[in-house]
């Protein structure tokens, strides 16, 4: 299955619909929507996630909901809400430790109907990628070690320069 997003902001909330595989074609562009939001006044009061049609979600979009979470909570005092999770999400989402951190629901939340297409656009930076494993290295040890090499390796091609 193809790879979508689907957003919508409003003066209350943010609403994200992944689709299909969710992985790290799709995260510059989701990212910069939903941080841009969350750093923009009025205050959100619900970052919502609807799982439903997302059949895979690889560790940088794990990492994209993590940061997301933590500034939306830092921000709000609330967690970031996961719905219609499936089984494999899940697991997934079990695994990696962010169900630890994040809201699970299956009630039908209103979502607007005019939500815009986000489709992978620009190429995720190694930084991007770093950014997000960094962000699911700080969920458990466990994480740390499993990702140790992959950051190494990304720190390397950075030259240990970091970028924007």
């Amino acid at each position: 299955m193809d790879e979508a997003a689907y957003f919508k902001a409003t003066d209350q909330a943010i609403f994200i619909r992944a689709c299909g595989h969710s992985t790290a074609a799709i995260c510059p562009v989701l990212k910069t929507r939903i941080f841009a939001r969350l750093e923009s006044e009025p205050k959100v009061s619900g970052l919502f996630f609807d799982l439903g049609d997302c059949e895979y979600m690889d560790s940088t979009f794990l990492g994209l909901i993590v940061g997301a979470h933590k500034l939306f909570s830092r921000l709000s005092g609330r967690p970031l809400v996961l719905l219609h999770v499936n089984d494999t999400c899940r697991g997934l989402l079990r695994t990696i430790g962010v169900l630890s951190i994040v809201e699970l629901s299956s009630e039908d939340v209103p979502f607007p109907e005019d939500m815009e297409e986000l489709r992978g656009g620009s190429r995720a930076s190694p930084q991007f990628i770093l950014d997000a494993h960094d962000e699911l290295s700080g969920l458990s040890e466990e994480n740390r070690k499993q990702f140790a090499t992959l950051t190494e390796v990304l720190k390397n091609a950075l030259g240990g320069k970091r970028d924007a």
